[in-house]
């Protein structure tokens, strides 16, 4: 009888998975700044609009939900946008419902109307319950160039010095192309941060951190030159490191060891090659 792979590997879940658990987040120094660079963003609260960029899979939205899970929420109401390509009247409507307000919201028939009780909602934030409001747009690059536009206009509504709203477009590195492209809104982008792939130190302590918050007791079961031919193979991207350390885990498992090595990471990438199968095709480990 085959042995479980959690029972395998003496493992409580499984680490590699694409889902969004801040629990695996592994702080980098590269996201470490990222998050310290939001932080002096809203807590200015007068430099209203900023930018988080970062190739695909490096953890910009794992960098996102921690970041909206530290703010103070004395001072600040966080709404966060997974998808960021609907109209400004939809997102409008989604913040509106986020403070109760879902009856109000359909009852507008126009975006005028909808902008009218935005503004009364900030407004009404700010007097009575002190607090700033903070709008984190992901994938923001699918987002047309009048509602990136109109995005930009949400920020005058800041009040003469007083800072009622702060955004936050996060996306790949596109989103800064069409940025450049749209002098009005780069021009008042405050902060700017690129997000780029792990250190090659770091491929290591994140293969063992995801390892460890799974339940393995050390961390430890990829070798040296198994992580340097994964952080090769994989770019130091996250995403893709954790779909080649699955790949490699049941690799393993089924010649009956408990250590992953180069060659055994080579063999995987290998047959990658031979099948060439896109990533969302593959079995599951």
């Amino acid at each position: 009888m085959t042995t479980p792979p959690l029972t395998y590997w003496n493992l409580r879940e499984r680490p590699f998975e694409p889902v969004t658990d801040s629990r695996f987040y592994f702080q980098s120094r590269a996201h470490a700044e990222a998050l310290a660079r939001l932080g002096y963003l809203v807590s200015e609260e007068t430099m209203y609009l900023g930018m988080l960029t970062g190739e695909i899979g490096c953890g910009k939205t794992m960098t996102r939900h921690l970041f909206a899970s530290q703010a103070d929420s004395e001072r600040f109401c966080v709404v966060q946008f997974e998808n960021s390509f609907f109209r400004l009247e939809d997102h409008l409507k989604r913040i509106l419902a986020a403070f109760g307000l879902e009856r109000e919201a359909g009852g507008a028939s126009n975006l005028y109307e909808c902008y009218a009780l935005f503004r009364d909602l900030l407004e009404q934030l700010n007097r009575i319950h002190r607090r700033h409001l903070l709008l984190l747009f992901d994938e923001a690059q699918d987002m047309d160039d009048e509602t990136l536009s109109q995005i930009n206009r949400l920020t005058n509504l800041n009040d003469q010095g007083t800072g009622l709203l702060t955004i936050v477009l996060i996306g790949q590195p596109e989103l800064r192309r069409r940025v450049a492209s749209l002098p009005a809104i780069d021009q008042r982008i405050g902060l700017r941060f690129h997000l780029g792939s792990l250190d090659p130190e770091d491929t290591g302590a994140y293969l063992a951190h995801r390892l460890q918050v799974a339940g393995h007791p050390t961390g430890r079961i990829f070798d040296d030159e198994a992580v340097q031919v994964l952080a090769e193979s994989g770019r130091r991207v996250p995403r893709e490191l954790n779909r080649l350390a699955k790949l490699s885990m049941e690799h393993v498992r089924s010649l009956g060891r408990n250590t992953i090595t180069g060659t055994d990471v080579g063999a995987v990438l290998r047959d990658l090659r031979r099948h060439q199968l896109p990533a969302n095709q593959l079995s599951p480990v």
